[in-house]
């Protein structure tokens, strides 16, 4: 039977949690059986929210046509999160109210909302509602969990706002464009250094060792294991790490080994150990059968991943970038706030770690990368990604973790938010606008590679997001306001 109300609190867990393969299969064939995940975007199974597709289940089994269901849900449902795009779709935006409970404390581990709906709302309905759907936003302390409504409303304060998701109408042209860099992993097979105490280096095969600097934020099983050897140097790269990324500029570049080629138009080939042991580069070969052995030994194969090459160029991230004849603009993929800065790639080999050459830039996946071969593009997008204005409309759609999240931060996730969320327009050269935007990144840019140049060794390897607030205060104010007022006036158009 069905029932005019359904009222609880599903299960929160991801997809990739499940432990079970049969479990795993059904909750995969019920979300495709409920269109909450399309089969063709496979990769987006093991982000799924398992509490939507329990609203799903629960509307289409026991709730009564024009019946009322209310479910206590995380957070992240509203945000810009690619695997709950179809939930939105159909219960976000037709839903009665929305109760955001993220600054009520202590409730959850994990932000939290209400979502109400009424079944037979969502036909007939536009995707997204005029002024947005009506939602409550709570917020206070609680004495203690667990009270009564009536004592808790003592302590909280509910103001209404408008919930407005993301409309596709209003994607930037640079979207579709902005891609994630590669998946650089298993960090101790690629990213190295040439050992401390090597007296003498051959710049053409480099003896070179795991970067230790690498194993602070790796974890079990990769953390403290390392790979030795020697390794041509036309197989060096360098990459930019987002913990060392500053607005219009970096602290350090990182030296990676990456088993590729580039073909007749610049864009890169994977070689496997067979490959590169045909080609004579007997360095790489043995580096990548040692590679190859660590993931046999310690990785966890799915269908998608069943090799260390399948890791390292998943959705040809890697393959289908420029190392040398581009400038990239590059933002990081995750953090509190939006940082950028432009990388010319024209001339690889005059970035050096020692007195190793590399062979271009390769953009890893903590960052998020746009290529062109116009400077004034790359740093008219640089200016507009490090506007504050930028920063604050993305606030509301990122997702949020455990750390800040109560009151009101912990934002986490950035991806492409900025292209979803604001029409950033195609740079222009013939508006004075964004070639002023253009001029000011590159001052800026000057800037911050002066101020590394003669700062202290202490300011430098601090905590990265102090020195971002200290540059962004100190030196780039002026600019950053200036940047500001440039880009408010563009969007406004």
């Amino acid at each position: 039977r069905k029932f005019k109300f359904v009222v609880g609190n599903p299960p929160w867990l991801s997809y990739r949690y499940i432990r079970r393969k049969e479990y795993q299969e059904r909750v995969r064939r019920l979300s495709s059986r409920y269109a909450l995940v399309d089969r063709t975007r496979a990769h987006l199974f093991t982000q799924m929210e398992l509490a939507t597709l329990f609203s799903a289940v629960c509307a289409h089994r026991y709730l009564a046509e024009d019946g009322t269901q209310a479910l206590v849900m995380p957070r992240r449902v509203l945000t810009g999160a690619k695997q709950h795009a179809e939930f939105r779709n159909r219960y976000i935006w037709t839903s009665r109210l929305l109760i955001d409970c993220e600054q009520v404390a202590p409730l959850f581990n994990v932000p939290a909302c209400v979502v109400i709906w009424r079944k037979g709302a969502e036909r007939g309905t536009p995707p997204a509602p005029a002024g947005g759907v009506t939602m409550l936003r709570l917020k206070g302390t609680l004495p203690r969990r667990n009270l009564p409504l009536g004592q808790a409303e003592q302590h909280i304060r509910a103001t209404e706002h408008s919930y407005a998701p993301l409309a596709a109408a209003t994607a930037s042209w640079y979207w579709s464009r902005v891609t994630q860099g590669a998946s650089i992993a298993p960090r101790c097979a690629w990213f190295v250094r040439p050992p401390e105490e090597a007296l003498v280096v051959d710049r053409h095969r480099p003896q070179l060792e795991t970067d230790p600097s690498i194993q602070r934020q790796a974890k079990p099983p990769w953390k403290g294991q390392r790979v030795l050897g020697s390794v041509e140097s036309d197989f060096l790269f360098a990459t930019l790490l987002s913990d060392d990324m500053l607005p219009f500029g970096w602290r350090r570049l990182l030296m990676v080994v990456l088993p590729v080629l580039r073909d007749h138009e610049g864009r890169l080939e994977l070689l496997k150990a067979k490959k590169a042991i045909e080609l004579g580069r007997a360095g790489l070969a043995q580096w990548l059968l040692n590679a190859e052995a660590l993931w046999q030994q310690h990785a966890r194969s799915g269908s998608r991943v069943e090799t260390i090459y399948d890791r390292l160029d998943f959705s040809r991230c890697l393959t289908r970038q420029k190392p040398v004849g581009c400038y990239k603009v590059l933002y990081n993929s995750q953090g509190t706030h939006l940082c950028s800065c432009v990388v010319d790639a024209h001339d690889g080999r005059r970035w050096r770690v020692g007195k190793i050459a590399l062979r271009g830039f390769v953009a890893d996946y903590v960052t998020y990368w746009f290529e062109t071969d116009s400077d004034a593009e790359a740093h008219y997008l640089c200016a507009v990604l490090n506007a504050p204005r930028v920063d604050q409309a993305i606030k509301p759609y990122q997702t949020k973790g455990l750390f800040g999240a109560g009151a009101g931060r912990g934002e986490r996730h950035i991806h492409r938010r900025p292209f979803e969320v604001l029409p950033i327009p195609r740079f222009e050269p013939k508006d004075h606008r964004h070639t002023r935007l253009a001029e000011i990144s590159q001052r800026c840019h000057e800037k911050v590679s002066q101020f590394l140049a003669t700062a202290e060794q202490k300011q430098l390897h601090g905590t990265i997001g102090r020195l971002r607030t200290r540059l962004r205060r100190e030196l780039l104010a002026k600019a950053l306001e200036e940047i500001d007022n440039l880009v408010t006036a563009i969007l406004a158009d």
